[in-house]
């Protein structure tokens, strides 16, 4: 039995699809780019945040084969990136979907609850609406961490023109810094936001795809942890209720 609702719109699932595909060539020109100066002490200075200093990046981690066409290669992916996010930004706006992920009083709370949730220190899932507060955390942090990204890559590509931007993020070594970390920080949030999906709620790839999803799957209704109650919980609420579908 199901409990099917309609929980992503086509607008999203189709920003979600191109992110997974120029996020990677995004992330891999730009280490190419890095391994043309794999460090940022400038030559005869040290730099004191970073331990790898003049160690290129494996090769099978780039992508752009040289330098020069690694920046034909991020250049252009920039810009679907950056007009991908506008767009989604955009439909969560005038949708209203952002105030399912805007941060809420109690949201400290609750996402401590989820991890005591995950530690096996609470038995039972907390409440939670579509997204739990631990996952309204990350996907409200990702367009912050974005939004970095492209000014500091800005700041980086014209550090005269723009000396300004560049300044704030304390010069071109520390723009050139800021912008390494975080698409670091962006990297981890995407390859956790993986992991989640696989290891908690794996059922979510059909609303990514069809934009429907059996509620009657979702982590709460099936008390879920990484990797443990993967499958319905037996007595849950779809094995005694008839099915319904709903949605828009």
């Amino acid at each position: 039995m199901t409990n099917l609702t309609k929980r992503t719109h086509w607008v999203v699932r189709i920003t979600h699809w191109i992110n997974v595909i120029a996020l990677p060539l995004m992330v891999a020109s730009g280490l190419r780019i890095f391994n043309a100066y794999p460090g940022f002490a400038r030559k005869g200075e040290s730099f004191c945040c970073y331990p790898f200093e003049a160690k290129p990046i494996p090769a099978a981690l780039t992508f752009g084969g040289w330098l020069a066409g690694a920046r034909h290669w991020h250049f252009a992916v920039m810009w679907v990136l950056v007009v991908n996010a506008l767009v989604y930004l955009g439909f969560l706006y005038l949708h209203g979907d952002w105030r399912e992920l805007a941060p809420r009083r109690g949201d400290a709370r609750r996402a401590w609850q989820m991890i005591e949730f995950y530690g096996f220190a609470l038995k039972e899932h907390p409440h939670q609406g579509k997204h739990n507060a631990l996952q309204k955390a990350a996907y409200f942090a990702m367009p912050i961490v974005g939004a970095i990204i492209v000014l500091s890559g800005i700041a980086i590509w014209k550090p005269v023109q723009l000396h300004w931007l560049t300044m704030i993020f304390g010069g071109y070594v520390w723009a050139r810094y800021v912008h390494f970390m975080a698409m670091i920080l962006l990297v981890l949030l995407v390859l956790g936001h993986v992991f989640m999906v696989f290891a908690v709620d794996p059922y979510a790839m059909r609303s990514m795809i069809t934009g429907w999803y059996d509620e009657d799957l979702a982590p709460e209704a099936r008390n879920a942890r990484p990797f443990y109650h993967l499958l319905p919980r037996r007595g849950s609420p779809g094995d005694r209720s008839p099915p319904a579908v709903t949605g828009d």
